[in-house]
């Protein structure tokens, strides 16, 4: 008897221990994928409801650069978020100066030969990826920019509202494109062993071309643009590529400005020793690192206009509305519950965010891939900061600390969430977030400490004490109606799994 009393005794001791330990958050693992049974006699489960309205974003500071993707298109029809309209700028240079078409000794001169000449040129932008309707036409046009355009010089980055000083008005090329078709093979005119996927190709007038050709230091003009980087850029600011869209246009193009397939084509017969050649020279986004060659400027205009949509205008008071940058909106959210909760073990704390199925245009805007939550601080001059601890559960950070603010491996999304998935069910197919706030939660209740805010929301980077932050958002990407406080069906909620101290 007395063996067994004292069995009973060891084993109460090692719960005791076991549950002092695990306020100790710091060390725990608790909040993974492996969560013990609700009973309601050891474990319990607890839904907070999430307060929910509209928190200001500042998207001013968005910048881009040569190497990420810019968007071109219209979208026209997207009754909850309105419309957006994307206007790309670049200068497109040759690799070398100074710059001949063709081989050196070539001859493209039909008074020389007259089977030589220079036969077309095009625009061609590298297409990796669209969002919104793909059955829906857009059309572009190409404008010369003005030579005396002062502002189109920074060759670093642009914010995305960048509008040249001179007006557009030398239209030199337009054409009607389908989303579907970038998918086939474009064999080249003037190089039938060539061709090329994935390409928007837009054909310039013959004005152009002989302008062009005018330049070609061969020649004897005395317009040689193309003796030196400072002449040719002077005369050749960069186009315009501009999103003129109908009302059906409904989508967004992402190009990619420096890869090899984004030039300026121009095809030309060329004579050498009694033999003629087809080919083409192609003028390209320059980086800055080919000798005597400065870098190109390149530029996006991206202009949301939500004056006509339900969201702002006329919002749905079960819903709340998450557009991705740039110019997108968040949520903040408000969770009352956890003010003043007792101490106790937090195996699972999580905000749970659903799509409310069936809105308009579901079927043809997606929702964003990933959204992002973090913690406002309405006492702190810098208003925002990331949430504590849960970000990356194998590294130490101090959203306090400017130094340390961010774990440096980044964001742990397989423990933390914010990526989207989908979900079928009674009330439909939607898609669906998780937030992983476990050990933010223990602290609070463990601890004490400010019951922040949160703020919800899609971004493109992320800001923190003056630093930007790459998250994985395409630009514009993405666009979700979401249930608040209010619904019902769609309850935007803080679960809790906890045991009793």
């Amino acid at each position: 008897m007395q063996r067994k009393f004292l069995f009973l005794l060891a084993g109460l001791a090692c719960v005791v221990i076991f549950n002092l330990n695990c306020t100790k958050i710091d060390t725990t693992q608790l909040g993974g994928e492996i969560l013990p049974a609700v009973d309601n006699v050891y474990t319990f489960a607890d839904t907070l409801l999430i307060d929910a309205s509209r928190e200001p974003l500042d998207n001013d500071s968005i910048k881009i650069n040569l190497s990420e993707p810019h968007l071109l298109g219209n979208i026209n029809n997207d009754p909850i978020f309105g419309k957006t309209k994307a206007d790309i700028f670049v200068q497109l240079k040759p690799s070398f100066f100074p710059f001949y078409f063709g081989n050196p000794a070539d001859t493209i001169n039909p008074f020389i030969n007259p089977k030589t000449h220079f036969d077309s040129a095009f625009i061609c932008l590298s297409y990796s990826g669209f969002f919104g309707d793909s059955t829906k036409p857009q059309h572009f046009k190409v404008y010369q920019l003005d030579e005396g355009t002062t502002n189109f010089s920074d060759t670093i980055s642009h914010y995305l509202s960048f509008q040249p000083d001179r007006p557009l008005t030398n239209l030199i090329g337009e054409a009607t494109i389908y989303q579907p078709d970038l998918k086939k093979y474009v064999y080249l005119k003037t190089s039938k062993k060539d061709s090329i996927t994935r390409q928007i190709r837009i054909k310039l007038n013959s004005s152009f071309l002989d302008a062009l050709q005018l330049g070609d230091t061969a020649s004897n003009s005395s317009f040689n643009f193309f003796n030196s980087d400072s002449i040719f850029k002077k005369a050749y600011r960069g186009f315009a590529i501009v999103a003129d869209g109908t009302n059906s246009a409904n989508g967004l193009f992402y190009i990619n400005l420096a890869d090899s397939a984004t030039r300026l084509e121009v095809h030309y017969v060329a004579g050498y020793a009694n033999k003629l050649d087809t080919a083409f020279s192609s003028f390209k986004l320059s980086n800055g690192n080919f000798f005597n060659v400065t870098a190109s400027a390149s530029a996006n205009y991206v202009r949301r206009d939500t004056s006509a949509s339900e969201f702002p205008r006329s919002p749905d008071p079960t819903a709340s509305y998450i557009q991705s940058s740039p110019s997108g909106s968040a949520v903040r959210l408000k969770v009352p519950g956890l003010s003043g909760m007792t101490n106790r073990i937090i195996h699972r704390a999580e905000i749970i965010v659903e799509q409310i199925a069936g809105s308009t245009g579901n079927d043809v805007f997606s929702a964003p891939q990933y959204l992002y939550l973090d913690l406002i601080d309405s006492g702190n001059t810098r208003k925002y900061k990331p949430i504590y601890y849960d970000l990356n559960n194998t590294q130490s950070y101090d959203p306090d600390n400017f130094i340390s603010f961010f774990p440096t491996q980044g964001i742990d999304q397989n423990y933390f969430g914010g990526f989207k998935r989908v979900m079928e069910d009674g009330l439909g197919i939607r898609a669906y977030y998780n937030f992983n706030v476990t050990r933010y939660v223990q602290s609070l209740v463990t601890k004490g400490g400010i019951n922040y805010n949160f703020r919800l929301f899609a971004p493109y980077n992320i800001y923190y004490y003056g630093l930007k932050l790459p998250y994985k958002n395409n630009l514009a990407y993405g666009r979700v109606k979401i249930g608040n406080g209010n619904n019902a069906k769609y309850r935007l909620r803080m679960r809790i799994i906890y045991s009793k101290i």
